[in-house]
C-alpha cells in the first residue's frame, strides 16, 4: 500500500516540472523474456511523418510534449531513468511534462485551469476519484491498436484495475505492484539476545517476540513491533470502510473485529505503545532505529538504503500472516498509468505507456528500484533489487513467499471514512468496549456518507 492521503489534492507538496529528455538510455536485456532493445536510428522516424509500419498504428510523429501527472510518488531520477530517456529513446518526437500535486496543481486545479494532464499515474484505489472528474475511459481499444498484449501482466493485477470500474473496463496499465515484508532491526534482536523472525509466522506468534525486545534500556525505549496502522493490518483480509455498492459503512463486522483486536493486543504490550495511534513507526525504525519489526510496504526505495548507509543493520522475512489466511501480505496494490479521456494525443500517450511496461523498462525498474513488476514473467522478478548494492545479502526470497488478497472495489468515499475509523479505534483502546466502539464507528461513518453523496 501506498501512503494513502491527499496524494492527488492540495495537501501534498510538490509543483510543476518540466523534464528535458536529451540523453539516451542502453536498457539490458537478460533470460525470461526481456529482450534486447531495438536500435533507435532504425526505428526513429522523421519529425512530421507518421509511423506506417505493417501492423503499427500511423500516428503524427510532430513533436509534442505530453502532461503527466503523478498521483503517488516516482521520484525524479526514476522518471528521467524509467519514462523519459527510453520514451525518448524510441519516440524522439515526444517530451514529458510533469506534474505533481500541490498549491495551484492539485488534479482538479488543472482540470479548472483547461491543463487537463494527458496520462496519469496513481494507484489503483484512487481510480474512482479519477472516474469522478471524467477522466477514464476503457483502453483496451487503444492497446490492442498499439500492440500492448495485455495478457503478460498478472490476471490478479488487471482484476484490480477492473474492480474500479462499473463495467469491468480496463482503465489504466499496471507499471508496479506494491509488496509487504516483515523488516527487523538485527542489532535490537542482538542486543536482548532474541532469534531473529523466520518466514511463514503468524502475527500471534510475533507477539510473544516483541513482548520480549519491547524495553527500556539505558534510558531508550525499544520498541518490538509497529504494525503501522489498522488500514495496513486489514489489506490481507480486503476489507474496506465503505461498501461501494452502497455507499453505506462497513466497519461493523467479524472481520474489522478481528483487526481491532489484534492491534489492541500489539500495542498494548508494555513499552511498545507508540506515541500515536495508527502513524506508521518507519521514521523510528530507519532514522531512530528503536523498532524492532516493521511489517509494512515495500520500502527498499523509501528511505532504506539510506537509513543502512546512516548505520540500520536490518534484513526482512515473510509478512505475518492471519491464521485463517496463511501467506497472504496485503491486498493487490498496483501503481497504474492511464490515458485520459480528454486528452487530445491518445496515441502517445499509449506510446509512452507501451515503452514504460516493456519487459525493457520493466527490467529495469526491478533491478535498479526494486518495484515489483506486474508482468507474469518469473525470471524478471528474480532479478529483484539486482543494481541495488545495499541488498546483497538481503533475504529478498521471503517476499515471494507470500500472495497478495484480491483487491476489493474502494468507494470514492473510502479514505474519508479511514480518519474516522482509526479515531473511535483510539476509544477502543482506552477502554471503550468493542461492539459498543465498531457501532459507534458505523454510525460515524454513515453520518459522513450521507453528507457527502449529496453534494
Amino acid at each position: 500500500m501506498n501512503d494513502r492521503g491527499n496524494r492527488t489534492g492540495k495537501a501534498a507538496v510538490g509543483g510543476m516540472t518540466a523534464i528535458a529528455i536529451a540523453s539516451m538510455l542502453v536498457l539490458s536485456g537478460c533470460g525470461g523474456g526481456a529482450g534486447t532493445p531495438a536500435d533507435p536510428a532504425k526505428d526513429q522516424p522523421n519529425a512530421g511523418e507518421q509511423t506506417t509500419k505493417p501492423g503499427a498504428p500511423a500516428v503524427d510523429t510532430s513533436p509534442v510534449t505530453l502532461k503527466v501527472f503523478f498521483g503517488t510518488g516516482f521520484e525524479d531520477k526514476d522518471i528521467q531513468n524509467l519514462i523519459a530517456d527510453p520514451v525518448k529513446k524510441k519516440y524522439p518526437y515526444i517530451s514529458i511534462k510533469t506534474y505533481r500535486p500541490g498549491q495551484g496543481t492539485s488534479i482538479q486545479e488543472l482540470i479548472a485551469a483547461g491543463d487537463t494532464p494527458d496520462i496519469v499515474f496513481t494507484w489503483n484505489g484512487d481510480l474512482g476519484l479519477f472516474k469522478e472528474l471524467g477522466l477514464l475511459e476503457d483502453m483496451s481499444g487503444l492497446a490492442l491498436k498499439h500492440g500492448v498484449d495485455i495478457n503478460r501482466f498478472e490476471p490478479v493485477v488487471l482484476d484490480a484495475i477492473r474492480s474500479m470500474s462499473n463495467n469491468k473496463e480496463l482503465a489504466a496499465l499496471p507499471f508496479a505492484v506494491n509488496f509487504n515484508a516483515l523488516y527487523y532491526n538485527k542489532d535490537i534482536f542482538d542486543k536482548f539476545g532474541v532469534a531473529y523472525p523466520k518466514d511463514g509466522l503468524t502475527w500471534e506468534e510475533l507477539i510473544p517476540m516483541a513482548e520480549k525486545l519491547s524495553r527500556i534500556e539505558d534510558g531508550t525505549t525499544y520498541r518490538g513491533l509497529d504494525p503501522e496502522n489498522i488500514n495496513r493490518m486489514s489489506m490481507p483480509l480486503s476489507l474496506t470502510m465503505v461498501d461501494a455498492k452502497t455507499n453505506k459503512a462497513s466497519v461493523n463486522n467479524e472481520g474489522w473485529k478481528s483487526v481491532f483486536e489484534l492491534a489492541k493486543r500489539i500495542w498494548s504490550i508494555p513499552n511498545n505503545k507508540p506515541g500515536t495511534l495508527n502513524a506508521t513507526g518507519r521514521t523510528q525504525f530507519m532514522n531512530d532505529k528503536n523498532v524492532a519489526m516493521l511489517p509494512v510496504q515495500n520500502i527498499l526505495n523509501l528511505g532504506l538504503e539510506a537509513a543502512a548507509a546512516k548505520g540500520l543493520n536490518w534484513d526482512m522475512a515473510q509478512y505475518p500472516s492471519y491464521k485463517n489466511s496463511p501467506n497472504v501480505y496485503g491486498h493487490v496494490d498496483t501503481h497504474i498509468f492511464s490515458v485520459t479521456k480528454p486528452s487530445k494525443y491518445k496515441d502517445q500517450a499509449m506510446q509512452v505507456i507501451s515503452v514504460i511496461t516493456s519487459d525493457e523498462v520493466q527490467l529495469l525498474s526491478t533491478r535498479t528500484t526494486a518495484r515489483l513488476s506486474p508482468l507474469k514473467n518469473t525470471e524478471l522478478k528474480k532479478q529483484l533489487g539486482a543494481d541495488m548494492a545495499f541488498l546483497k545479502g538481503k533475504h529478498l526470497e521471503a517476499i515471494f513467499k507470500s500472495t497478495p488478497a484480491p483487491a476489493p472495489t474502494f468507494s470514492l468515499y473510502e479514505f474519508q471514512a479511514r480518519a474516522i475509523v482509526q479515531k473511535t479505534f483510539q476509544m477502543y483502546f482506552d477502554g471503550t468496549d468493542l461492539n459498543t466502539t465498531l457501532r459507534d464507528a458505523e454510525m460515524q461513518v454513515n453520518q459522513m456518507l450521507e453528507t457527502s453523496v449529496r453534494k
